[in-house]
């Protein structure tokens, strides 16, 4: 999984439309940032969070922003939009806690 992640994360980016809206993932000079149609989230922030659900027939991804639903979407089980974006997503560094 490790050079799956490499590879992923090497990617100057990608989108993917939905419906009407247009969803995808760019590397700044900040950091990497997701966008929803004109709004941008900056990924390198500790203020998101990602969910994935995986049915037999439907998938749902979930992306949360300071505990706000920011973009939920679904589609059929088959269609693969959203793997590369999660697992984008949770290529981020785990951060450590202190006790």
């Amino acid at each position: 999984m490790v050079n799956q992640e490499r590879i992923i994360m090497s990617k100057q980016g990608f989108y993917t439309k939905i419906g009407g809206d247009f969803i995808g993932v760019f590397l700044s000079p900040e950091g990497p940032k997701l966008f929803v149609n004109k709004e941008v989230y900056e990924l390198s922030s500790p203020d998101w969070d990602v969910e994935m659900i995986r049915g037999q027939s439907r998938q749902m991804m979930t992306f949360y922003w300071k505990g706000e639903v920011k973009l939920s979407v679904q589609c059929e089980a088959e269609h693969d939009i959203f793997l590369p974006l999660f697992d984008y997503l949770m290529c981020r560094p785990k951060r450590l806690k202190h006790a």
